[in-house]
């Protein structure tokens, strides 16, 4: 039985050894570590450290726990070729396919935090294949749905028509999907609302506007949401319009036609929500 205060009683983790610092005794060693495998890759600052491994994904079908082999050898390739054929079950074939499209679909669109967006997704599409939602005919449309929600989720501004040329889908086929996914699998997907204070942001980099007006907009659309005017309204209109109204007030006239071109908003739209945004925030335009 030691003498040595507990107070005095260190624990070495490389070594894996309680130690004495007043008499210098081991007073056990070859510890075994039960908790995370934490490595470190700095010594001078411990605080880098890292998990000995990569983190669980539901981007791939099977959470990212799969072994890599070394192929540089002759037994190394066959063992690779054996591994491959034996990670994905002949059940889990569309999983993977369907997987493989949400990932592609979305490093196309180049998305900030894209890594975050494709595992919230893969969550979404795990548990509709899990129950026979998914299947061959109707796999683009469900994946466009799945991505489409996880975006606005995130409050991430999108242009719709982009994925649905992307899946190679029409709304209407993604509506059915919508529909399909709430009505017999029994998920209640939460669908987030963009905020227009976003599309104004990138609205106003693709109309290449003055600092000036794009502040100006921001306040415009701030304003008509504490007054509930964006209420039921498509973000990306309300959007259009600030911006619109802002150019004309900072003497940066654009054309609605330019507008609906560059930002894919219809014309009517444009003039809808125009109308809206100074009729009810009673602003003077002087066209």
């Amino acid at each position: 039985m030691s003498s040595c205060p507990q107070s005095s009683i260190i624990y070495d983790e490389v070594r894996g050894e309680y130690i004495c610092t007043e008499t210098g005794e081991v007073l056990e060693e070859r510890m075994v570590d039960v908790g995370p495998e934490w490595r470190f890759f700095e010594i001078a600052n411990e605080t880098s450290r890292v998990r000995g491994s990569e983190p669980v994904t539901s981007k791939v079908h099977d959470y990212g726990l799969s072994t890599v082999i070394d192929n540089h050898s002759y037994e190394g390739k066959k063992l690779n070729e054996l591994n491959k054929s034996s990670r994905v079950h002949s059940r889990e074939k569309r999983l993977v396919k369907a997987l493989q499209l949400m990932n592609s679909i979305i490093n196309r669109l180049s998305l900030p935090n894209s890594d975050l967006v494709k595992n919230d997704a893969g969550l979404i599409v795990n548990r509709l294949y899990r129950k026979g939602i998914i299947k061959k005919k109707n796999m683009r449309a469900i994946i466009a749905a799945v991505v489409i929600t996880t975006l606005k989720n995130y409050s991430i501004p999108i242009d719709t028509r982009e994925i649905l040329n992307l899946c190679q889908v029409t709304q209407r086929e993604v509506w059915k999907a919508l529909l399909k996914i709430h009505r017999d699998s029994g998920e209640k997907i939460r669908v987030g609302v963009i905020d227009p204070l976003s599309y104004v942001r990138q609205y106003s980099c693709i109309l290449k506007v003055s600092p000036e007006a794009e502040s100006l907009a921001m306040k415009l659309v701030a304003t008509a949401k504490n007054s509930g005017i964006t209420s039921g309204k498509g973000p990306q209109g309300i959007a259009a319009a600030a911006l619109y109204i802002a150019s004309i007030l900072m003497n940066e006239k654009q054309t609605q036609q330019n507008i609906s071109e560059k930002l894919n908003v219809t014309e009517v739209t444009l003039r809808n929500r125009y109308r809206d945004l100074v009729n009810e925030l009673d602003i003077i335009v002087e066209l």
